[in-house]
């Protein structure tokens, strides 16, 4: 028999790991992939971190955010409303909302890993 398709109604996503600031939750976690929201408070940035073999693929809803990244943490990319990212395997960053307005954002992680490897930081 085959699965029914389901519907989750916002207050019934699970919390996910979280960063002060940043409120993860969870709709669907299954077979390699991983789809959630985040919350981003305004002038938030979470720790250096990484997905490991997983990737990671946004869109932002609502607000801004920015993501640092590349040598030292120098890179960095404002995801506006409307716009999408794209956050490579291995790839050491951090992301957060630096704006004075909150930002939305939805996620897709793709791949069988844990979903966070906390890091110092990019190498230089």
């Amino acid at each position: 028999m085959e699965e029914p398709v389901q519907r989750l109604r916002d207050d019934e996503l699970d919390n996910a790991q979280g960063t002060p600031g940043l409120r993860r939750r969870v709709a669907f976690e299954e077979d390699g992939h991983w789809f959630g929201h985040v919350e981003a408070s305004p002038e938030t940035m979470s720790g250096w971190h990484h997905h490991g073999d997983n990737v990671t693929i946004g869109y932002v809803l609502k607000g801004h955010v920015t993501l640092e990244f590349g040598p030292g943490g120098r890179d960095r990319i404002d995801v506006g409303e409307g716009e999408y990212f794209r956050v490579p395997k291995h790839t050491v960053h951090r992301e957060g909302n630096m704006s004075s307005s909150a930002a939305e954002v939805v996620l897709v992680r793709i791949g069988t890993e844990p979903v966070v490897f906390p890091a110092d930081g990019p190498e230089d």
